[in-house]
């Protein structure tokens, strides 16, 4: 994989746990920056699918003509990354691309060679047609319904992806806004469920579900520290704050204290509870949850949101 270019952990974190979602027995090396080399049995085009914050997803290759099978008689391109402080490397295209029996294709290939050049060489073989998110159509202001806090869809989908939730699995957002997370989870195949307290909020997300083509479980009008809810597979939020939230304007600490209180009995075991916070509000995980990991985003001095991974014993 060829991880994206922030400077945080939420690139790898994000691709380690699609693998761990679709091979729980997936292992994991680093050899250098923004390079993860995964053992794996999952199908590298599932999580090519899905993954927000990466460059490339494929498989791994000795030399060219490891590919000759796979795309005899497609369409192929050849690009070149360069991670670190390299130089980007001039191939010769044309005798790497030769002896495989594809047609050249630079504008919609089915695969692409691409090879990554750092301390060391990676020849990968990938769909990058598999990547295309369309991220800025689902863009907070292209949807009917806008609030200024709704959160980019790249980031609601790494939030998604680290729930480690699959295909039909069920995903709770409690707090759910305008609809930013879990229109990304409907997008990847999860079932749906939202809560808000506010009724416009709640409406506002059931507009946006329906502008998208999409059919979530259902939209709850509720405080989600009291909804009548049975047990999902996964929990995926942003803590609301402020005034002007949906939290009725309790103060923050106050908000993450009450989460951590009555969220986790609402997932099954081996469930995860992803949530997002302002940093400097701590989130103590109770004695059914274990922390598995801590992920910071830099907004501005004032500010820096902390995403935090739970998982249910």
């Amino acid at each position: 994989m060829l991880l994206s270019g922030e400077k945080t952990s939420i690139p790898e974190a994000e691709a380690r746990a699609l693998f761990l979602a679709y091979d729980p027995a997936s292992t994991f090396s680093s050899p250098e920056d923004r390079i993860l080399l995964v053992e794996t049995a999952a199908d590298p085009r599932a999580v090519s699918r899905r993954i927000a914050f990466a460059r490339r997803v494929g498989s791994l290759l000795s030399r060219p003509s490891d590919a000759s099978a796979t795309v005899r008689g497609r369409k192929i391109r050849f690009r070149s990354f360069a991670v670190g402080e390299q130089p980007p490397r001039h191939a010769d295209v044309e005798a790497t691309l030769g002896g495989l029996r594809a047609e050249v294709d630079l504008e919609n290939p089915d695969y692409e060679l691409t090879l990554i050049t750092g301390r060391q060489d990676y020849l990968v073989l990938t769909v990058p047609k598999e990547m295309n998110q369309a991220w800025s159509s689902r863009r907070p202001r292209k949807r009917p319904f806008f609030h200024p806090a709704a959160i980019f869809p790249k980031l609601s989908r790494a939030l998604v992806n680290l729930t480690r939730c699959r295909e039909g699995d069920v995903l709770l957002d409690p707090f759910v806004g305008t609809g930013s997370i879990l229109i990304e989870a409907s997008e990847v195949g999860l079932d749906c469920l939202a809560i808000d307290r506010s009724r416009r909020m709640a409406y506002g997300s059931l507009s946006n579900m329906r502008a998208f083509g999409q059919e979530w479980l259902g939209v709850i009008r509720a405080n989600a520290f009291s909804a009548p809810l049975g047990m999902v597979d996964g929990v995926a939020t942003d803590l609301p704050y402020g005034r002007a939230s949906s939290a009725g304007g309790a103060p923050i600490a106050t908000v993450v204290r009450r989460a951590m209180e009555k969220l986790p009995p609402m997932i099954r075991p081996g469930g995860r509870l992803v949530v997002m916070h302002p940093s400097h509000v701590p989130v103590e995980p109770g004695s059914d949850m274990i922390a598995e990991g801590e992920h910071y985003i830099y907004i501005h001095k004032k500010l820096t949101r902390a995403i935090t991974i739970l998982r249910k014993t």
